[in-house]
């Protein structure tokens, strides 16, 4: 049993605005590496303190039963189940109880489109430990929490953001600064890096994007950034080369645990589509670009095929293959030309191994039913499989697919290539599945725009297929949800759903039983959005330690067991 203490006696000075760690510079927003303060520093008045509901001295005796994680990727690990098998506070019965509920409002200065990261006793230059708590947004700002007290640590900003009235496209309002989750590498218990994608306007229609190294302990940049600027050469001679105003990194960032980091470059509103592609970049922990694979090779394509996933992240498979999945763009048989399919790189990104495109290609084009709207989710072994490894995927067609990994099945009549193909709801899915293997069975969840929470049962014998067998009683907005599971492993009775409800605003965090689904037996309001008739705030929560965190706009919520 841990017990929540380490930062009792800072929690005065925290909510004063002074914080008993290193911190980081707040308000830089030049394209030099920012300037840090010496530690022990003050943080300007400007900061919000938490807000703390009910007694904080009271709060912090409050333990944590089981065993404290990292969560320093999106979903959880590099297969994207979303799946934390770890908690074990956090139970269907103790949500619904009314132990549960709000326990800090964490106010920032920008859309939280990136999930929250988490890394867990994490010691400071000044030999202090802490639970860090990380939340980057959409104004270009990273801030790191303390996990327990909710005082902030640093805060740093990358760099003007980007204003959507200068980009051009109003999907997100008012600007865009970091939209992807980043990724953290830690190698000890006092040593870890950040890295994130920061897009800027240094000046006024000046248009950059780069790629930061922070240092976890102040927030300071411990490599200078590299500008994100790849090019190549088409089949014709004519290059390409990346538009740092019409595109964006929206997919999370990568890490294979091996050294290499992974970039999806996606467009804004498919502005200058005749003009650039979708990327997958290859950067190595020291900011040096490795490998550019290019999504469209012909000359004279009218669209890009990118690689943007509302924030999915690649998936990694065991051996370093990078799947991913693209949106609207030129797809040609026997072409280097990748629209509307699920790839399947080397680590290396030396060229697609295998590839799956569905029959339609042609109708989502027209249609603007991007493929790549939903992410590629890689299915872990169940006990008894004797399918081969397999993957799901989903986009705005609303069509669910399941895949074998090691040859994806290609384009075929009537989607012969994919093992299972069957509607999963309406309204298409801007995001990704998550899979749970509970007590019922390895089950895999999806939700649809305007549809219901659904729970399909994965058989994985020779002749594997997906099966709908319960559904939850609320329906999403626009584009569905992502959702994530917080369990005790396989433990009966432990299993939870949770996800951000966009049906409504104020939006609402929801929970189900992992196993019956049914009513949410829990749901909360997390605030407006700056431009939630949109529809474009695809927004994924996270839950570890106890604690679930529900970002918004200009807000983070954390919901938990109040003693």
């Amino acid at each position: 049993m841990r017990l929540l203490l380490s930062a009792v006696m800072a929690l005065p000075l925290a909510l004063a605005g002074t914080v008993p760690a290193q911190t980081g510079d707040p308000v830089s927003v030049s394209e030099t590496l920012p300037k840090h303060r010496a530690p022990h520093a003050p943080l300007p008045s400007s900061l919000p303190a938490p807000k703390l509901i009910g007694d904080p001295a009271t709060r912090l005796l409050r333990s944590y039963s089981g065993t404290p994680i990292d969560v320093k990727t999106y979903h959880y690990n590099l297969q994207r189940t979303g799946w934390n098998q770890s908690e074990t506070d956090l139970t269907p019965a103790t949500v619904a109880s009314s132990k549960f509920g709000l326990i800090a409002t964490l106010d920032v200065d920008g859309n939280v489109l990136a999930q929250p990261l988490l890394v867990s006793g994490f010691v400071m230059p000044d030999g202090s430990t802490h639970d860090v708590l990380i939340i980057a947004t959409g104004h270009n700002s990273v801030y790191a929490f303390d996990a327990q007290t909710y005082a902030i640590l640093w805060q740093v900003n990358l760099g003007t953001a980007q204003a959507t009235n200068d980009v051009g496209c109003g999907d997100v309002q008012p600007e865009y600064g970091i939209s992807s989750t980043p990724v953290i590498v830690r190698t000890a218990a006092n040593a870890a890096k950040l890295y994130v994608v920061a897009a800027t306007e240094p000046s006024p229609l000046q248009f950059m994007t780069k790629l930061h190294a922070l240092n976890l302990a102040t927030g300071a940049d411990a490599i200078t950034p590299s500008i994100v600027a790849p090019s190549a050469t088409l089949n014709a001679g004519s290059t390409v080369a990346f538009d740092p105003q019409n595109q964006w990194n929206r997919a999370s960032l990568a890490y294979n645990n091996k050294g290499s980091l992974y970039l999806g470059i996606g467009s804004h509103c498919d502005n200058n589509s005749s003009a650039i592609t979708g990327w997958l970049l290859r950067y190595s922990t020291s900011l040096k670009l490795q490998n550019a694979f290019h999504t469209i090779e012909t000359q004279g394509g009218t669209e890009l095929a990118s690689i943007w996933m509302t924030g999915f992240a690649p998936a990694i498979d065991a051996n370093g293959n990078v799947f991913v999945v693209t949106g609207n763009g030129d797809f040609i048989p026997g072409k280097k030309d990748w629209g509307e399919s699920v790839l399947k790189l080397p680590p290396a990104l030396t060229g697609v191994t295998t590839s799956f495109t569905p029959s339609t290609y042609k109708h989502l084009n027209n249609n603007d039913e991007d493929f790549g709207s939903g992410g590629v989710m890689l299915l872990p072994a169940v006990k008894g499989q004797t399918a081969p490894p397999l993957a799901v995927a989903m986009g705005k067609s609303s069509i669910l697919y399941l895949l074998n990994q090691n040859s994806l099945g290609g384009l075929k009549k009537n989607d012969a290539g994919a093992l299972q193909a069957q509607s999963g709801g309406g309204g298409g899915l801007w995001g990704g599945p998550a899979f749970y293997n509970g007590p019922s069975g390895p089950t895999v969840f999806t939700q649809t725009g305007g549809d219901v929470l659904r729970a399909w049962a994965l058989a994985a014998g020779s002749t594997p297929s997906l099966t709908h067998h319960v559904s939850g009683t609320s329906n999403a907005g626009y584009g569905g949800s992502l959702p994530i599971v917080s369990s005790k492993s396989a433990v009966a009775n432990t299993g939870v759903v949770w996800l951000i409800n966009r049906a409504n605003e104020p939006f609402a965090i929801e929970a189900y039983d992992a196993v019956n689904l049914g009513a949410p037996i829990f749901t909360a309001q997390i605030g407006t959005w700056s431009n939630a008739a949109n529809g474009n705030p695809f927004l994924t929560p996270m839950e570890a330690n106890g604690r679930v965190y529900a970002p918004g706009y200009k807000v983070v919520q954390v919901y938990g067991l109040i003693p």
